[in-house]
């Protein structure tokens, strides 16, 4: 007489629970990381804008300080000139050209100042540029140091 020996095994419906288990987990992860790269998706276009922000904040600091500085009102440009170079930034409402560079700021508004007083053109020693809603209407105020002696010299 044979004995048959029983082999310990899943039924069916253990299986089936466990892999309906599994894709409801499985998919839940699936949510997740798309959620998860969609933050990081707007966070990277976000750090972008501010790269941006304060690449245009710098070079206006660098070129103010370094240069004298004209603005013509008829073609809205920027002269930055000293004896050896002139660098142009070119202002429109949707980026802000600096010689060949294009910077991607999105632009309101932007005044220009002579001695704290509002100019419309020629010589300038202050900007303030407002961005727009896309760069949350960030104002930047840039201005040309000056010494003493500039001050002692118009005398």
């Amino acid at each position: 007489m044979l004995i048959a020996k029983k082999v310990k095994s899943f039924t069916i419906a253990e299986m089936i629970v466990v892999l309906v288990l599994s894709g409801i987990v499985i998919s839940i992860a699936i949510l997740v990381l798309s959620m998860v790269q969609s933050q990081i998706l707007g966070i990277q276009y976000n750090m972008e804008k501010q790269a941006e922000v304060q690449l245009l904040e710098r070079t206006l600091w660098q070129d103010f300080n370094r240069y004298q500085l004209q603005y013509d009102k008829q073609n809205n440009k920027l002269f930055c000139s000293s004896p050896a170079e002139t660098v142009v930034y070119t202002f429109t409402e949707d980026y802000i050209i600096r010689n060949q560079d294009t910077l991607k700021v999105s632009v309101q508004s932007i005044n220009f100042y002579l001695d704290a007083e509002p100019i419309v053109e020629n010589t300038i020693d202050a900007i303030e540029v407002e961005l727009s809603k896309n760069f949350q209407e960030k104002v930047l105020f840039v201005y040309q140091n000056k010494d003493a002696s500039h001050y002692m010299n118009l005398n």
